[in-house]
């Protein structure tokens, strides 16, 4: 059986969750293994118990990184190198990879990487240190995102980053066999979040300031119906959070949870929002959790950012103008007012995730672009 061996660029954030699920698709058909940087303290710690094996290096500045980068081509093992996002600690380290092996160089990219690392200037002596002395710095993001034609093939997370750069669409796929409804289990989640007995409307996922959260808060003031608004996933540590817990008390926030009991939290939600504000981290970004919440057949409001308008057309969620806080609340109202509608609405959502961004749906995609590159590198590797 062929091993494919996936980089993450930072083990210790969420963007090792993209790695984590193509490599839970790609194991169906292949030996699977994810390496990488780890820069922060510890692990992320919703994969921290994932099946999926992790290698750890962890992270330093320059010029010191450039020897975690030869411990990490030390691990690559597979025959094929899926490289996740275009950066340094991951594309940078696959392509020494290649021109040192011949092994084939597959890349994602899911995010507008530049978006989240804002140019670096004189008045922030913090961001140009970061920018240069950081592995995944801006100067450096920028010399591997013009590599990306390089790569032997390249798959991307949108149809935005589609446009874009090319490449072969792969959703952030969801196990609609994991994520299902089981409307049995919903008072025993709701218990667990210390919210039972009331309408939730939940966000999931890592709160950052392009994500809305604030918009469905002052959403909440304006509901004509009793709801509480859960936010699952908020890290107290983080500067963001804390803000978020001092300016709306109201909110519910949640730890940080584990991959696997996302299907038990959000059976507690009667309501998902997905809120994302048009800025430039989001226009090309596609919310995971958005598919996750389709998968569990939940009534959605989200905004018409990104590719979410045509993921949710025809009745399968209520879409939104970004930062529209009174359009939130009114979705809402209406999901209140007629349940069987808002219960049609989920089924629909669920449906379209089977067909277009489950697991199953999406092997056959990620299969045929491992095949064709490794047809292709065989004549390379064996001069």
């Amino acid at each position: 059986m062929k091993r494919i061996t996936l980089i993450a660029s930072d083990l210790s954030q969420n963007a090792l969750s993209r790695a984590h699920l193509l490599a839970e698709i790609l194991a169906r058909d292949f030996e699977v293994e994810i390496v990488g940087t780890q820069f922060g303290e510890a692990l992320w710690a919703a994969a921290r118990t994932g099946s999926i094996p992790i290698s750890a290096v962890h992270g330093a500045p320059w010029p010191a990184y450039a020897l975690r980068m030869r411990q990490l081509l030390q691990r690559i093992r597979g025959d094929v190198v899926y490289a996740v996002k275009p950066l340094p600690a991951s594309f940078g380290v696959a392509l020494l990879d290649r021109g040192r092996t011949g092994r084939p160089v597959v890349l994602d990219v899911d995010d507008d990487e530049l978006a989240f690392r804002p140019p670096a200037t004189i008045r922030r002596p913090r961001s140009v240190a970061s920018s240069i002395g950081h592995p995944n710095g801006r100067y450096w993001a920028r010399r591997m995102i013009a590599r990306i034609p390089s790569a032997d093939a390249v798959t991307v997370a949108s149809w935005g980053l589609q446009r874009r750069f090319g490449g072969v669409f792969v959703p952030h796929a969801k196990d609609t066999e994991r994520l299902r409804p089981r409307p049995e289990r919903r008072y025993a989640a709701k218990a667990r979040l210390g919210v039972a007995g009331r309408r939730v409307v939940m966000f999931m996922g890592t709160p950052r300031a392009h994500k809305g959260i604030e918009d469905v808060a002052e959403a909440m003031l304006r509901l004509r119906h009793d709801a509480v608004f859960v936010v699952a996933g908020a890290d107290s540590a983080d500067g963001y959070v804390r803000a978020l817990m001092n300016r709306f008390p109201a909110i519910v926030f949640h730890p940080p949870y584990a991959l696997e009991e996302a299907p038990f939290l959000l059976q507690a939600a009667d309501a998902v929002v997905v809120p994302q504000r048009l800025r430039a981290e989001s226009v090309v970004q596609m919310p995971g959790k958005l598919l996750e919440a389709m998968a569990m057949a939940k009534p959605i409001v989200s905004t018409a950012v990104s590719d979410i308008p045509r993921i949710l057309a025809d009745g399968r969620g209520h879409v939104v103008a970004p930062g529209a806080p009174a359009a939130i609340a009114a979705a809402l109202d209406r999901i209140f007012d007629f349940p069987e509608e808002a219960a049609r609405m989920g089924r629909l959502a669920r449906a379209w995730c089977i067909e277009n961004a489950s697991y199953d749906s999406t092997r056959e995609t990620l299969h045929e672009v491992i095949a064709n590159v490794l047809t292709a590198a065989e004549p390379r590797r064996c001069r």
